[in-house]
């Protein structure tokens, strides 16, 4: 498996193609539902491939200096307990051990808050409802990682 960042206009198109397809897709989500969830921050894009098949993506962004949340993290079924999202989220920690940032914060979706308590997260906060994902059972934890 390889990680890396988007690098050309092509990767953000095709990192965005695959968030859709994994997240929201299956849940009957406008094709642009992403733009509900992005920011106006600095953030960190990437891709993991197994032999060039685009299998895992990351995107986070900085909240500030020293804070950076998870906004999506995918990984292709078929690729599911195959450390993908494990690689992706230690890529993230490895790339943030140059830079001021301490924690990263995450609203993780009940169905993901275990994969997120393996690798150390913690919750914080109260659960909370989504209004996107209520009716499908899905309600939102928020967690952090100390760094």
């Amino acid at each position: 498996m390889k990680i890396r960042y988007t690098i050309t206009e092509k990767d953000n198109v095709e990192l965005d193609q695959f968030l859709w397809e994994v997240l929201w897709e299956p849940f009957g989500f406008d094709r642009d539902v992403r733009k509900l969830f992005n920011l106006d921050s600095p953030h960190i894009d990437l891709m993991a491939f197994d032999d060039g098949i685009l299998i895992g993506g990351l995107v986070a962004y900085f909240i500030s200096d020293t804070e950076v949340e998870i906004r999506h993290i995918a990984v292709r079924d078929n690729m599911r307990g195959n450390a993908v999202g494990r690689s992706l989220v230690e890529r993230l920690i490895s790339l943030l051990s140059s830079k001021s940032a301490n924690k990263i914060t995450v609203n993780a979706r009940s169905t993901s808050e275990g994969f997120y308590a393996k690798l150390g997260f913690v919750l914080v906060g109260e659960r909370f409802e989504h209004h996107l994902f209520t009716k499908y059972g899905i309600s939102i934890q928020p967690m952090y990682l100390k760094l």
